[in-house]
C-alpha cells in the first residue's frame, strides 16, 4: 500500500471504514480490504457500533432497490466479460499460428516473517456486561420493550468505550505504556463518539435506569477528558500528580460504583470517594 492511500485511509473516520467493507457490492475488492486492514490497525475490526436513535430505524426501501439494482448491474458487467472473454478465445483458435514460447517467470523470493509489537487494544464482552446491567434494573421498568431496548444499546456502547479506557489509563498507571499509545486514546476516543451520539437523544426510562445512564454520562464525559490530557501528562507519570486528572479518576470511580460493583476489566470494585471533615 502506498504512502498516499495508507494517509487516506488513515484519515477516514471509524463509519466511513465500516461503510465500505459493510457495501461490498458498491466498490472495488482492493478497497474494501485497505478499509479492512486500517480497521484492524486500530484494533477495531471486531466491535459492531450500529446507529441508535429513539426508535428502531429500518433501511429506506429506496437503499433497498438501489442494492437490488447495483448487483443486476454488477450480473450483466459480468455476463458481458465473460462473453467477450469467449468470443476473444474463439477468434485466437481459429487463427492459430506459430506461437512463441512462454518466457518462464523469475521465481521470487520468499518473503521473511518478522516480529512486530502489537498495539491492539483487547476486545471485550461489552454485550454481556449490557445484559449484566439490565438484569439489575427493576422489574417494573423492564416493561416498555422500546425503553428496555434503547438502556440496553447505551450501555453497550458506554462499557464498549468504558473498558477500553480502563485498559489504557491502567497500563499507564502500571507503567506498561507502549509507544502507540497516544494513537490508542485517539482510537479510543473515537469509539466514546459512538455513545456520544445515542447521548443526545431523550430518552423516558423509570427512575433506577434514568439515574443510571445519568452516571455513565457523567464518566463517559470525565474520561473523554481524561483520554485528552494523558499523553502529555504519560512521561514520568506526570499524570499520578495532576490534581485534575486524579480528581476526574476519582469521580468515574465514585459514579461506576452505582452502576456496576465491579470493574469487567480489573474485576476490582469501584471506589467510593470518602469525604473527611476535620474539626
Amino acid at each position: 500500500m502506498s504512502d498516499s492511500a495508507t494517509d487516506f485511509y488513515h484519515q477516514k473516520t471509524e463509519a466511513e471504514l465500516r461503510f465500505l467493507i459493510e457495501h461490498p457490492e458498491y466498490y472495488q475488492p482492493d478497497l474494501i480490504e485497505l478499509a479492512r486492514r486500517e480497521l484492524r490497525r486500530r484494533g477495531l475490526l471486531t466491535v459492531e457500533l450500529p446507529p441508535l436513535a429513539p426508535q428502531d430505524f429500518e433501511a429506506p426501501a429506496s437503499v433497498a432497490r438501489a442494492g437490488r439494482g447495483a448487483s443486476f448491474l454488477n450480473l450483466a458487467l459480468a455476463a458481458v466479460l465473460l462473453l467477450g472473454l469467449g468470443y476473444l478465445y474463439y477468434t485466437k483458435q481459429r487463427g492459430g499460428g506459430v506461437q512463441a514460447a512462454a518466457v518462464p517467470a523469475k521465481p521470487r523470493p520468499v518473503p521473511k516473517l518478522t516480529e512486530v509489537a502489537t498495539s491492539a487494544i483487547p476486545t471485550y464482552e461489552a454485550s454481556a456486561v449490557a445484559d449484566q446491567l439490565v438484569a439489575r434494573m427493576p422489574a417494573a421498568e423492564k416493561k416498555d420493550p422500546q425503553a428496555l431496548r434503547q438502556f440496553r444499546e447505551l450501555a453497550r456502547r458506554f462499557w464498549t468505550a468504558e473498558m477500553q479506557t480502563e485498559y489504557l489509563t491502567g497500563q499507564a498507571h502500571a507503567g506498561k505504556a507502549g509507544p502507540m499509545f497516544a494513537e490508542q486514546t485517539t482510537v479510543v476516543r473515537q469509539t466514546w463518539s459512538e455513545f456520544n451520539k445515542g447521548a443526545v437523544y431523550s430518552y423516558r426510562f423509570g427512575p433506577k435506569m434514568a439515574n443510571v445512564y445519568g452516571r455513565m454520562r457523567d464518566a463517559a464525559s470525565s474520561q473523554q477528558h481524561i483520554l485528552e490530557q494523558f499523553p502529555a501528562l504519560l512521561p514520568h507519570q506526570q499524570f499520578l500528580k495532576d490534581k485534575e486528572l486524579v480528581s476526574r479518576e476519582a469521580d468515574v470511580q465514585d459514579w461506576l460504583k452505582d452502576v456496576l460493583p465491579a470493574s469487567p476489566v480489573t474485576g476490582k470494585p469501584y471506589k467510593a470517594t470518602v469525604l473527611t471533615i476535620k474539626y
